[in-house]
């Protein structure tokens, strides 16, 4: 005689199985989303990391070197129009429709603001000039500060960013990266009683690359500024 045994079988029916892809889909979705995200923080708190830390350097540097300038030496142009700046080439470049010389033939008074700062500090032979220029290309809304040096500019200081100089292929440098835009970096200076000058520096910048959207509650621009007073010697 045959037995036959009835056998049963278990599993998942279909509908169990779409539920169950639909719950996994969900979670790797949301999974993924929240990773990309912490990517796009981390990648923003770097970036304006590295944005604090070159505004940083920068007036840093000019307090330790204004600082130690006689204020006789010491002088502030507005040069925002008449050159730009040439990131491909590296080199400033002059509006051919300005007249450079008449630009510079002044330095600007108390409390005008200006981009610009040619100083020379005590002992040093050669002037320092750190300027503010935006990108000739004007689909393109970079800054940069640049800083140089040159000797002799007493009565010349339309040369100090003449990219056509020695001294200015030789001394000239970015004081920010290509990862950083420069908004604006504005200089101006009152005088003191005691005869020296009072500069205010200040600095906003914000990183070239934004992961976050406009609307989200994270402010873009770093601002920084900076005051420093010469130190000249009253006899």
């Amino acid at each position: 005689m045959i037995d036959f045994k009835n056998k049963k079988y278990e599993g998942f029916s279909l509908v169990e199985m779409l539920i169950t892809i639909a719950i996994m889909g969900m979670v790797m979705l949301i999974a993924s989303i929240t990773l990309s995200t912490l990517i796009k923080i981390s990648t923003v708190s770097s970036n304006k990391t590295r944005v604090r830390n070159e505004t940083e350097f920068v007036l840093e540097l000019v307090r330790r070197t204004v600082r130690n300038s006689n204020p006789a030496d010491v002088s502030v142009y507005n040069s925002i129009d008449a050159r730009t700046y040439d990131a491909e080439n590296d080199q400033v470049t002059d509006n051919e429709n300005i007249d450079i010389p008449s630009v510079y033939a002044l330095p600007l008074g108390e409390n005008v603001t200006g981009n610009e700062i040619h100083f020379k500090p005590y002992g040093y032979v050669n002037w320092i000039c750190i300027g503010f220029f935006r990108d000739m290309n004007p689909e393109s809304d970079m800054g940069y500060v640049i800083k140089t040096s040159t000797k002799d500019l007493w009565d010349n200081h339309d040369k100090c960013f003449d990219g056509t100089t020695e001294d200015y292929r030789m001394y000239t440098i970015g004081l920010n990266s290509p990862s950083v835009d420069i908004n604006s970096f504005n200089i101006a200076y009152t005088e003191s009683s005691g005869g020296n000058y009072i500069v205010r520096f200040d600095l906003a910048a914000q990183p070239v690359d934004w992961y976050l959207g406009e609307s989200t509650p994270v402010n873009r621009e770093v601002f920084r500024q900076a005051v420093v007073s010469t130190e000249g010697i009253n006899w």
